[in-house]
């Protein structure tokens, strides 16, 4: 009997490819590191600048995704030097493509391509390539989602030869797949001639071919004649291009035409334009609303928790909530789990909703959102949201209580950070706290979420290579020790899998 394996597809592949790279950077390497002081940057820029080049090696990274269309590589790259490059390749020690083995950095191959970082760091380039790579391909975080310009298409192609030949075929061999010579050396022609750019996701081809035998186990050889057959057949495609587009609804709600809602739904205050059906303005008139354009054109009127600011302070690491929101402590707040907000993005796409969250306990679990807002001063930061509050003493606000972060410098040669993703660690207001620094941000400010990772490298170094984060103390050293990663290849929005439906 055969055993049923576990494939990588889909969806599958792009989770793999977007979390792999943070575990990775935690699961091997020296350990003993000098770490750069913390100098606190919180003010520096977050958009993508520059794009990155073919080079393998960190240092040649810049912390831009060659995605966004500006990137300039070279056009003459073409499938005889490609085969050129991998012709070339010192396949002495590791000619099986096998797992790389510690000669692989001997071989001159290896010392053109990454000269002297480490095996480690270069199977972790390798990962970050991918995942860089995957959100190309997929139009992950850029300007427009619908038009690949030429410069993408260079730069997709330049990404992968260096994907292949430099990193894959350097470290794992002549790998030699059909799949992998497509990459390197028909990617372009792909791209220019067809546009084919949307069936990277294999697991929308497997849905589609669901519904095809559906129609066709309906259809075949069923019935007195061929018309019948035939008003089967238009009747099951009508019904599944139907679920097709009710999926896209679901997953893709901001793409969808203005609602329509009932006026007892509507919050009082909010921003509702539209005509009512109906002379009488009962219960069942309706409004037609259209989508917010901005955080403050949203509604956060409802039914909330209220607490006095005593109440939270009791919570761990909330013991200066009352000085962040200037109140006493018999002073009443109105607190909630989740606040929308209209995600602004610094690549410049349209906005879109997101749903916030600051819950200890969400459905089992805890749930604390990370987040991006602008500073008082101007400059950008980063925090966790531990409170959501509809009105403060009396007053509609809506308003969060973060966890204050600040980006601290990177060790030399951090491959992660070469990449754009920036290392963070807890703010403190004084070197006498215990816990990091609050500060009470409206949502208005808040630009939009972001993933935030553990930085695995640093936690296994101190902790061990089993440490988990649900294991740590909750001691002073333990908040200012940790240390996290943003994930710069989180697919924030990307290109739809259906542009046709």
């Amino acid at each position: 009997m055969k055993e049923p394996q576990a494939t990588m597809t889909g969806r599958r592949w792009r989770h793999f490819s977007v979390f792999w790279p943070f575990i990775e950077a935690g699961a091997a390497g020296p350990a003993a590191q000098d770490e750069s002081s913390d100098a606190s940057s919180d003010d520096m820029d977050v958009a993508p600048t520059k794009a990155s080049t073919r080079r393998a090696v960190p240092t040649s990274y810049s912390s831009a995704d060659s995605a966004d269309g500006d990137a300039q590589s070279d056009a003459g790259t073409d499938a005889s030097e490609v085969a050129a490059a991998t012709d070339d390749v010192d396949m002495a020690t590791n000619s099986t493509g096998g797992l790389p083995g510690p000669d692989v950095i001997h071989t001159e191959r290896y010392k053109d391509v990454f000269e002297d970082v480490p095996l480690h760091d270069a199977v972790l380039i390798t990962f970050c390539r991918t995942a860089q790579f995957d959100g190309q391909l997929f139009g992950d975080n850029v300007v427009d989602t619908t038009v690949l310009t030429e410069d993408q298409n260079f730069a997709m192609e330049e990404n992968a030869v260096a994907l292949g030949v430099d990193c894959i075929q350097t470290l794992y061999g002549h790998v030699n797949t059909t799949k992998l010579h497509r990459l390197i050396a028909h990617l372009g022609d792909e791209l220019r001639g067809r546009g084919n750019l949307w069936e990277g996701d294999t697991s929308e081809n497997y849905r589609l071919h669901a519904s095809c035998k559906r129609m066709f186990r309906r259809t075949n050889k069923r019935g007195t004649g061929v018309a019948l057959q035939m008003m089967r057949c238009e009747e099951s495609q009508s019904t599944a291009l139907q679920e097709l587009q009710d999926a896209d609804a679901e997953q893709h709600p901001e793409d969808q035409p203005a609602r329509v809602v009932r006026t007892a739904d509507v919050a009082v205050g909010g921003n509702a334009s539209g005509s009512r059906r109906g002379g009488d303005g009962g219960a069942n008139a309706t409004v037609t609303t259209a989508v917010p354009a901005q955080t403050a054109d949203i509604s956060f009127s409802g039914r909330g928790a209220r607490s006095t600011v005593a109440e939270l302070r009791a919570t761990w690491a909330l013991g200066k909530v009352g000085e962040a929101l200037c109140l006493a402590d018999d002073e009443q707040v109105t607190h909630h789990k989740t606040v929308r907000i209209m995600a602004r993005f610094e690549w410049g796409a349209p906005t879109v909703m997101q749903h916030l969250r600051a819950a200890d306990s969400f459905i089992g679990k805890s749930w604390l959102s990370w987040v991006i807002y602008k500073a008082l001063d101007g400059g950008v930061r980063w925090g966790r949201l531990r409170l959501v509050f509809w009105s403060v003493a009396g007053q509609a606000r809506s308003c969060v209580v973060v966890q204050r972060l600040r980006r601290v410098t990177a060790r030399p040669g951090y491959v992660l950070s070469t990449f754009g993703c920036a290392r963070l660690a807890w703010a403190f207001d004084s070197d006498d706290d215990v816990y990091p620094a609050l500060e009470v941000v409206d949502a208005v400010r808040i630009l939009r979420e972001e993933d935030v990772q553990t930085d695995w490298y640093e936690r296994a170094e101190r902790l061990g290579l089993r440490a988990m984060p649900s294991e740590r103390n909750a001691s002073a050293s333990e908040w200012r020790s940790a240390r996290f990663v943003s994930n710069r290849f989180f697919p924030w929005k990307s290109r739809s899998m259906r542009p046709g439906f």
